[in-house]
């Protein structure tokens, strides 16, 4: 019996090795850079479309609006109506009054020229506009329980109110 015939198999070698060689030139390194570089603008151009659809969609919070940022003014002359209590002084005025309107002039002048130290709070403000009311408060503790109605001169010793007058006609009263 011929070796064909029984069907006698041979073992394959355990692991082939791959006999191709790999060489590579200047040309193909160029070609595959450029490849993958083409690849990586794709891929980024796609999202970059794909986040501006998105968007004009409105998947994105359309709620939101960005804050905006108001010049911060520092003034010598008018104060913040949170600093109302805390003046180095011991015996003060301070003057609530709204100056975009220039109302009482006379008001100021006599302020200006008192024994105490005279400081104004302009309620025309924005971060003043919260403490404007129908209704004034006149047993105030501490800037968070103010309430301006009108012209309003409070006068502050030791850090507490020691008078509190509403009124342009009155006030004009106290400081002559």
């Amino acid at each position: 019996m011929s070796k064909n015939n029984m069907g006698i198999k041979y073992k394959r070698p355990k692991r082939e090795r791959n006999k191709t060689n790999h060489s590579m030139n200047e040309a193909d390194g160029f070609k595959n850079f450029f490849i993958v570089l083409a690849s990586v603008l794709v891929f980024i151009g796609i999202v970059y479309l794909g986040v501006l659809g998105l968007e004009k969609l409105g998947v994105f919070e359309a709620g939101y609006t960005k804050p905006s940022k108001e010049a911060t003014e520092i003034s010598t002359e008018y104060i913040m109506i949170g600093t109302v209590f805390n003046r180095p002084e011991k015996d003060y005025i301070v003057i609530f009054d709204d100056y975009s309107k220039n109302i009482n002039p006379y008001v100021n002048s006599l302020a200006e020229n008192y024994k105490l130290r005279a400081y104004k709070v302009d309620m025309s403000k924005s971060e003043n506009s919260k403490y404007k009311s129908d209704k004034e408060n006149t047993n105030v503790k501490k800037d968070s329980d103010l309430k301006i109605n009108d012209v309003t001169m409070i006068r502050i010793t030791n850090g507490k109110v020691s008078k509190y007058i509403v009124g342009a006609d009155k006030i004009e009263e106290y400081l002559k």
